[in-house]
């Protein structure tokens, strides 16, 4: 059984009998497609989206080293590789190909058992050094006190979800500590780092348990956290976070103010406070009941529902259930 691969490949050649045998030597490989033209081949770059390009050279109307520099002039395939594949066996065509943005040039005839080698390693290769661009995307994004992904990747997470059309239904959950501030101006900010990072290990655990292994934590900033989950785990998810709170938040605190259940502060106009042990409120909208345009719509709808769990004592989950 030879090895597989997932990938797009589109093939450009006028040639019925080099196509085939290019299909039956790549289609194990991932989803290929062929253009007969090079004015064809242009035209399906969208539609089909490769991950990889054969070009032959020699075509009637546009030749190859035309559709390779009209390709490598949209931003959007200047990184995905392209391999000419032409019967012309002269070193200044070779050397051209490389000079307009080929990675590769193979001369027919080929050895299929090489050429099949040599499309899948620059495929893997091609999926790796993509990978590493996204690494490298959330790496800049995420919180530096939890690793989780900052505000960026969040909106473009909502964003995908709604143009989703809401299938698979999806909820968005905003949580919010209670009484953070309390804490770390009385603890400091090292302690308080401490809590952040207790919070985004409880938002983990509860979608872990929950088996929703599609959905998204992250990190907006300070206490506030964002998750994405499907509908069908949101209960389980939510019901995880306050369980897992409650019970462990007390052990971030001095004896005194466990045995008080609470802190005596003074205010910033100097007068004494008593603010009640950490809780947690949760807002969640269920994206399915409402047509919402935006991550910014999404954003406020959050914010609102958050208000409102914030004005009820202890750890509270509150839901937008108004449908359209």
């Amino acid at each position: 059984m030879r090895d597989k691969c997932s990938g797009k490949i589109l093939i450009i050649d006028d040639c019925i009998e080099h196509i085939k045998i290019l299909i039956s030597l790549l289609e194990d490989l991932g989803e290929v497609f062929f253009a007969r033209s090079g004015e064809q081949g242009l035209d399906m770059l969208g539609s089909a989206n490769p991950d990889l390009i054969l070009l032959d050279i020699v075509m009637p109307g546009m030749d190859g080293f035309e559709v390779c520099k009209r390709i490598k002039q949209n931003r959007k395939w200047q990184e995905t590789p392209l391999i000419f594949i032409s019967a012309q066996g002269e070193d200044d065509d070779e050397a051209k190909g490389l000079e307009l943005g080929a990675i590769d040039y193979i001369a027919k005839p080929f050895n299929p058992a090489i050429v099949r080698a040599r499309i899948k390693n620059h495929l893997q290769l091609h999926a790796a050094m993509r990978e590493l661009a996204r690494l490298y995307t959330l790496a800049l994004d995420a919180n530096p006190v939890t690793g989780l992904p900052g505000n960026n990747s969040i909106a473009r997470h909502i964003e995908e979800q709604l143009q989703t059309g809401g299938e698979p239904s999806s909820c968005v959950l905003y949580t919010d500590i209670d009484n953070f501030k309390a804490y770390n101006d009385k603890y400091g900010f090292a302690r308080g780092d401490e809590v952040i990072r207790f919070m985004a290990e409880v938002l983990n655990e509860a979608v872990a348990r929950a088996a929703c292994p599609v959905s998204f934590v992250g990190h907006v900033g300070g206490d506030d956290f964002i998750l994405i989950v499907p509908v069908d785990g949101c209960s389980s998810v939510t019901e995880g976070i306050v369980s897992r709170f409650d019970r462990d938040i007390i052990t971030f605190y001095n004896r005194q103010d466990t045995e008080m259940r609470c802190i005596q502060a003074t205010d910033r106009r100097g007068q004494p406070q008593i603010y009640p042990i950490m809780s947690i409120s949760v807002a969640g909208i269920n994206l399915s009941f409402r047509r919402y345009s935006s991550y910014l719509e999404v954003n406020d709808a959050c914010a609102e529902m958050k208000k409102m769990a914030k004005a009820m004592p202890g750890s509270t989950v509150c839901f937008d259930q108004r449908k359209e």
